[in-house]
């Protein structure tokens, strides 16, 4: 028996015709799914006076199928596809509207997306394309996104690491304490993956020029970011971290639109922040090492609750930071001895740096890069994120300052090594014996 099949859309619009050689009712589906990509339990039958056959019946013959006729198929989903495309149309335009109406339809492009929708209608992908991440960025803040794409991100390590299922995977949630403070939206994951005994906790956060309180929408996200986090937790001064970007080759509805990139930090309870080092216990050693990185990674918002240091040690801690602009400095020793970083401690951290001399800051300087090794953990560094930045470069994502965040690092570093180059030699060349103890 030969059967026409028309794809049609929701207004009875064709998209496709074809003539099928059919026994049974499976082959029928089967070439369905084959031809338009329509899952089986996605195909509806229509016959010419508009009405709905039932293919559970078995025989072709049975439901009433003719050779040589003409029956009109459509996806289930198309009532969905009209009342996203309204969603979009309202969050679109400014109004009180646009926020509510963003995340239906970020909440239906999901389910549309899920059944395998926009394979089918070529001009509905192209719509999606063209405004779905436009009207994504509106709802980057949105902590019920961020928890979403942050399980995406791990369940997709789960599977890599040979689970079959999702029956020993855990990502679980919490709030992220409010005393903790931040501007930027975050939450608190719980993530287990396969062969893994215990659950290990995140902070997950935007991206330092991401959505925030203040801004739903956010701005072009910093590929130097990136980058330090990486290079922070290489010489042992920043927690663990990962990077949670846009995936659309997976069809990843939650992460997509250009600002919403998140980082997720390895928590660490042995974290102590300068504003709970007590008075007695301040030491200018880890002022000295948060003042000197910086200064020559260029970060700043160093503030006395994104630092410190690690418990039990004399080691400098990060574990939150903003890029700022990089320069050449044609004085690296005044450079190095600057304190205008520390505006953002208290009087005993700013009393604690001018009771160490010259000559002790320039010895733990020197101590510091010999023992972090800077030079050599660039280059790691930049090596750990080249998947991240490929990605975005290959995903066109806008970035602060460049066109393409492969030109942007580079020059960056640039001007790190050459800074920090200039530096080891003065430290190698001068003679701290001779320096003058203030």
């Amino acid at each position: 028996m030969f059967i026409v099949i028309d794809l049609r859309d929701h207004e009875n619009k064709s998209y496709d015709t074809v003539k099928f050689d059919l026994a049974t009712i499976k082959q029928l589906q089967d070439k369905i799914l084959s031809r338009f990509q329509i899952g089986i339990e996605y195909q509806q039958i229509y016959d010419s006076k508009n009405s709905r056959i039932d293919l559970l019946n078995g025989s072709l013959e049975g439901v009433g199928l003719k050779d040589n006729e003409t029956l009109i198929l459509k996806h289930a989903e198309l009532p969905w596809w009209s009342q996203y495309k309204k969603a979009v149309g309202i969050a679109m335009k400014a109004g009180p509207d646009r926020m509510e109406n963003a995340k239906e339809a970020v909440k239906l492009h999901m389910r549309l997306l899920e059944k395998g929708f926009f394979n089918v209608y070529s001009s509905f992908n192209e719509f999606r394309l063209e405004n779905h991440y436009k009207v994504a960025s509106w709802t980057d803040g949105n902590t019920e996104l961020m928890r979403e794409a942050t399980r995406n991100h791990f369940l997709r390590q789960h599977f890599k690491r040979g689970a079959d299922d999702e029956s020993d995977f855990v990502c679980r949630f919490e709030a992220r304490p409010r005393d903790l403070g931040g501007s930027r939206k975050n939450t608190l994951a719980y993530v287990q993956l396969h062969g893994e005994k215990e659950e290990t906790k995140y902070n997950v956060k935007c991206h330092h020029f991401g959505s925030s309180c203040n801004s739903a929408k956010g701005q072009s996200p910093d590929i130097k970011e990136f980058f330090c986090y990486k290079l922070l937790e290489l010489i042992n001064v920043g927690a663990h971290a990962q990077f949670i970007l846009p995936n659309k080759s997976l069809g990843d509805k939650l992460t997509g639109s250009r600002t919403s990139m998140y980082i997720a930090t390895k928590w660490c309870d042995n974290f102590v922040p300068i504003s709970h080092i007590e008075e007695e216990d301040v030491s200018a050693d880890i002022l000295v090492q948060i003042l000197l990185l910086g200064t020559f990674l260029f970060i700043d918002d160093l503030h006395s609750d994104n630092c410190g240091q690690w418990k039990g040690t004399k080691e400098a801690a990060i574990v939150d930071f903003m890029p700022r602009a990089y320069t050449s400095y044609t004085n690296v020793k005044k450079a190095l001895l600057d304190n205008s970083s520390s505006v953002y401690w208290e009087a005993i951290h700013i009393d604690a740096l001018e009771k160490c001399n010259e000559k002790s800051r320039l010895e733990m300087a020197k101590e510091c890069l010999k023992k972090w090794d800077l030079l050599s953990k660039i280059e790691m560094a930049n090596e750990q994120i080249k998947p991240e930045k490929d990605r975005m470069k290959r995903q066109d994502i806008g970035f602060k300052g460049f066109n393409s965040p492969t030109e942007e690092l580079d020059q960056y570093i640039i001007a790190v090594k050459e800074n920090l180059t200039k530096l080891t030699v003065m430290l190698n060349e001068i003679d701290l014996n001779e320096l003058t103890v203030k």
